[in-house]
């Protein structure tokens, strides 16, 4: 997916965040793309000289992305930000906004936030955190190009397609799955052993010069995955393991 404007785990929490209301403030497309700009140069140029500084400007970001919600949820079918990765469902219920913190070297310190609308409801946005090896404080280190839209037999589930790197020759992806339920954005045990994300890295040393890094391929509107499989030396193994949706789950093709 283009790069626009606007690491299996143990535990991931999603963190509500600007629980005080803010009144809305009338604002247009082109105002929000020029102030989300000058929010990232202003990282840029602090990101090598003031860590406390940076930090202090992605919460002033978050801030500003939440109380933007509805009119980013509005136009998020309008794919003109810089600077940010957006995915949303093809039933415009669940919009995930990704972006590179600054924050982190090698390892790029992704963060995202979703958006999110129940039926009849408002927009509410959360602040995705923790996943491997990660405190629940920490940003997911991913950013999300897809959300695929599965209808099972207990509603809509997201699966989300993320990416990242524990280094440049460390790259790493997943498939995180959401659901709107009461009211709330959920994650749930939809994989086998009761996990809510599919999670694989590679080893780019193991790999050729000609050859690429397999992806995690959702298939069928996401009624079956293609998981590929690494080796213990965290190469490709040439294989892929398959999952496929049985009910509301999914399960091993044996």
């Amino acid at each position: 997916m283009k790069l626009i404007l606007l690491i299996t785990a143990l535990t991931i929490t999603c963190f509500a965040i600007g629980q005080t209301r803010v009144a809305p403030t009338a604002i247009n497309k082109t105002q929000l793309r020029t102030t989300v700009q000058k929010c990232f140069r202003i990282m840029d140029s602090i990101r090598f000289k003031d860590p406390d500084k940076l930090e202090v400007e992605n919460k002033k970001l978050i801030q500003l992305l939440a109380k933007h919600k509805e009119e980013l949820f509005k136009w998020m079918n309008e794919q003109d930000f810089d600077f940010l990765y957006i995915a949303k469902s093809t039933d415009n219920k669940l919009c995930l906004i990704s972006w590179d913190t600054r924050m982190g070297g090698t390892m790029i310190d992704f963060a995202s936030i979703a958006l999110y609308q129940a039926t009849g409801q408002s927009v509410k946005y959360t602040l995705l955190k923790g996943g491997e090896g990660l405190s629940n404080d920490e940003n997911t280190l991913m950013h999300y190009d897809t959300v695929h839209t599965v209808i099972t037999g207990k509603g809509n589930v997201y699966l989300a397609h993320g990416f990242g790197q524990g280094s440049t020759a460390y790259p790493w992806q997943e498939v995180r799955a959401f659901r709107i339920e009461d009211n709330q954005l959920k994650m749930p045990a939809v994989f086998p052993e009761k996990e809510s994300r599919l999670f694989v890295a590679f080893d780019t040393h193991q790999f050729g010069d000609d050859e690429l890094i397999p992806t995690i391929k959702v298939r069928s509107q996401g009624k079956t995955i293609l998981y590929p499989i690494a080796t213990e030396s965290e190469g490709f193994s040439g294989k892929y393991q398959t999952f496929i949706l049985s009910g509301s789950r999914y399960v091993e093709k044996k």
